[in-house]
């Protein structure tokens, strides 16, 4: 009765504040900023035990959050999947769906513009993870872009595409444990190299940390490498091995239903 009620009371507030502060001007990120610790305590905080990876990136971030969902999934890990949520309360409700059903990571796949309306906003970030950028003069092509918003939570771990014309930007942005790279690039902390691409699938090698392996995926995007590359150096980062990337890569089958 008296959660009921709580709720009640929240529900009016919400409705009044929007209502007088949209009016304002220069209000907007402090607005987006009030309506996540709103809808943080409206559904009793569910980020609170959940471990949030977070993929974002101009391509790819999608096949990536479900790579990663099934290498959790392969050593069975409860394992919740959002992919781009419209609002900052579609977030906070997909995580409370999640988190009642006792799961243990939750993996989101965000664009620019939720992360410039501040979604993740007082929420903890295991690991923040960015797949690609496109240079062509648009938000997602700046270097002081809304993603940087995302690596600014100062998340558990950061992986970071070394290929990425942003890169040394992203980089000075601190995490807490350690920031890792990948890609194409001599300096990336794990090296992905493209392999054949098939009607069905692609392949790529990854080389980490002395261990060199294959990976195959049924995605068959030129691009499909560095997507195997981004899901396989936060897995690394997070304590998976090798078999656990190579079993969950080859999990994923396009057209899967998008959130479990």
């Amino acid at each position: 009765m008296i959660n009921a009620i709580i709720a009640h009371f929240l529900k009016k507030w919400y409705t009044y504040f929007m209502a007088n502060t949209q009016k304002k001007s220069g209000l907007k990120p402090k607005f987006q900023k009030a309506k996540a610790k709103f809808f943080k305590t409206y559904y009793s905080n569910p980020a609170k035990d959940l471990k949030i990876i977070a993929v974002t990136g101009a391509n790819g971030r999608d096949i990536t959050a479900h790579y990663l969902q099934e290498i959790l999934k392969s050593r069975d890990n409860r394992t919740g999947l959002v992919i781009n949520p419209k609002s900052t309360s579609d977030l906070y409700k997909r995580l409370f769906k999640i988190w009642k059903t006792g799961t243990d990571y939750a993996v989101v796949s965000v664009d620019s513009v939720a992360l410039a309306n501040h979604f993740f906003y007082g929420m903890p970030i295991y690991a923040a993870v960015i797949t690609d950028d496109i240079n062509n003069g648009s938000l997602d092509a700046q270097p002081d872009d809304a993603r940087a918003i995302l690596f600014n939570t100062k998340p558990d771990f950061s992986i970071l595409n070394r290929d990425d014309s942003n890169y040394q930007t992203f980089v000075e942005y601190p995490s807490k444990t350690a920031t890792f790279s990948y890609g194409n690039n001599h300096d990336a902390d794990l090296k992905v190299t493209p392999g054949k691409i098939y009607k069905m699938g692609a392949e790529a090698t990854i080389a980490y940390s002395g261990e060199r392996f294959e990976v195959a995926t049924y995605i068959t995007d030129p691009a499909a490498s560095l997507y195997m590359g981004a899901a396989a150096m936060t897995a690394f980062a997070l304590g998976f091995d090798s078999d656990a990337i190579v079993d969950g890569i080859a999990n994923y089958e396009p057209g899967t239903p998008k959130e479990k």
